[in-house]
């Protein structure tokens, strides 16, 4: 990790904040932008309990405006294809016509026979 390792937290110092971050998070259908303020308290008190090496919030990428919880974002799910009602292998899709069809080869045969003359001439 960038920051290095840490010591983990084995006298529960911090626990109860994680636990209010899990609760949060349930609570705005885990959307983790609604929570950041509890992650910053949490790093926080890591911080203050000689957990984690002392850095100012900012370069961990938080601001000094997240302070309580926000509303949980909306997601904009656009409906797929399958979710409105179409059908793999029925809607939109035609039959190959075996006219259309070519065998894919390494050498083109029909330049050697001279049938694309036959096409263009007639």
């Amino acid at each position: 990790p960038d920051k290095g390792s840490f010591p983990l937290d084995h006298f529960s110092e911090c626990s109860d904040l994680k636990e209010e971050y899990l609760r949060c998070l349930k609570e705005h259908k885990h959307d983790n932008m609604s929570c950041r303020y509890l992650s910053k308290k949490y790093l926080q008190c890591r911080m203050d309990k000689n957990l984690m090496r002392r850095e100012p919030m900012q370069s961990l990428g938080f601001t000094d405006e997240e302070v309580m919880a926000k509303p949980a974002r909306k997601k904009n799910k656009t409906k797929t294809k399958e979710d409105t009602g179409w059908t793999v292998g029925v809607d939109g899709i035609r039959p190959e016509r075996s006219n259309e069809w070519r065998r894919p080869t390494l050498i083109n045969i029909r330049a050697f026979l001279g049938e694309n003359e036959k096409k263009d001439g007639g």
